[in-house]
């Protein structure tokens, strides 16, 4: 079962997810979605399990996919 990952939006243009690595949120990438954000619609995701996203006790790679699949489909992306 997915969970709703916390995210932040910014910029115009065509979308793009940045996810973040092991042990980290959104917040490490604010530097890159700085950049990027004048050119495109920058999705920022937390994992489960990081940062503000909630966390679940099942968590392996095709889970964390799953909840941005759901992200996604949410968004209509």
């Amino acid at each position: 079962m997915s969970v709703s990952l916390h995210h932040r939006i910014t910029g115009e243009g065509q979308p793009l997810l940045l996810l973040h690595g092991l042990f980290g949120s959104q917040e490490n990438l604010g530097g890159l979605n700085q950049r990027l954000q004048d050119e495109w619609q920058i999705h920022g995701l937390d994992q489960r399990n990081h940062g503000r996203s909630p966390h679940a006790d099942h968590m392996d790679y095709p889970a964390m996919a799953g909840d941005v699949i759901a992200y996604m489909d949410q968004q209509g992306l």
